[in-house]
């Protein structure tokens, strides 16, 4: 039983790494607010000073944001696969690609098996590669 207990061990801390690595790259394909080097940030929604509302500046973030979103939409296509891949449950990468708690699903279920009065039902979509 102890092989197993590990194996399962193993299993949940796979799928918490995957989850979190796909919520943080949905995060960053929504918006990349700031960038860190060695020991300096950008902050890209800072307009403050004379470099803030510099017209290089802004472009440099509007060509920034461009190139991120390619590579990240990229990254969570092949993080959300290898996840699959590895066995990781299809509700838990689509949950963290469209923002979603897993526990919320649960609920949603919940509250769909109670007809609504108006006929609506509420529809979750996500996106999974």
């Amino acid at each position: 039983m102890g092989k197993l207990a590990d194996f399962m061990a193993m299993k949940r801390d796979l799928a918490f790494e995957f989850e979190r690595e796909l919520r943080a790259t949905r995060n960053l394909i929504l918006g990349i607010s700031r960038v860190s080097g060695s020991e300096y940030t950008i902050d890209f929604a800072s307009g403050e000073g004379f470099i803030g509302g510099s017209r290089a500046r802004a472009a440099f973030v509007e060509a920034f944001q461009v190139a991120a979103q390619d590579a990240l939409l990229k990254y969570a296509q092949d993080l959300a696969r290898e996840a699959l891949n590895h066995g990781i449950d299809q509700d838990i990468v689509s949950s963290a690609l469209s923002g979603v708690s897993p526990l919320a699903g649960v609920a949603a279920e919940r509250e769909a098996s109670v007809p609504a009065a108006d006929g609506n039902s509420p529809v979750r979509l996500a996106v999974c590669a």
